[in-house]
């Protein structure tokens, strides 16, 4: 089990109604971002939880949200904090570095896979050919998160 799933255990509370899980939800997705990538702002958090829950938190809610994710974090012994400089703006974790541990792993994992024949047929590519495939990529990614989501209820 990893640090990210034993942060999700602080918000394992007894007693369930609809509007208490779906707060416990959006918190347990915000934890796991915070956990796996760095410098992200409400905004770059807003835009992650519509992809993954179809819904954005009102103003308050976030800062509620944040402020139990705070105290999950310092549970667990982490420090998360906020940055306002240059491009290294949003919240992140002091202690690690800009990406987890699994995620550097699952990176270069993913680079070794990389056929260095498919990485020179992307470079002949035009600007506009590289924009299109880069749409293609997120309509697909849009289309399996709707699939997905049509599959949960």
């Amino acid at each position: 089990m990893d640090s990210g799933s034993k942060l999700e255990k602080a918000f394992q509370l007894p007693g369930k109604t609809t509007r208490v899980e779906a707060a416990r939800t959006r918190r347990k997705r915000i934890l796991r971002f915070l956990y796996n990538e760095r410098y992200l702002t409400r905004k770059g958090l807003s835009s992650r939880l519509e992809m993954a829950l179809g819904d954005v938190p009102s103003w308050l809610a976030f800062i509620l949200d944040m402020w139990f994710i705070c105290k999950a974090f310092q549970a667990a012994v982490y420090q998360l904090t906020h940055s306002w400089k240059g491009d290294r703006r949003g919240f992140y974790l002091r202690v690690e570095g800009d990406l987890s541990p699994e995620m550097e792993r699952a990176i270069q994992g993913a680079v070794v896979e990389v056929d260095p024949k498919q990485v020179e047929i992307t470079r002949r590519l035009t600007p506009a050919q590289r924009a299109q495939q880069g749409l293609s990529l997120t309509n697909l990614a849009h289309s399996v998160v709707r699939y997905r989501r049509n599959l949960a209820d």
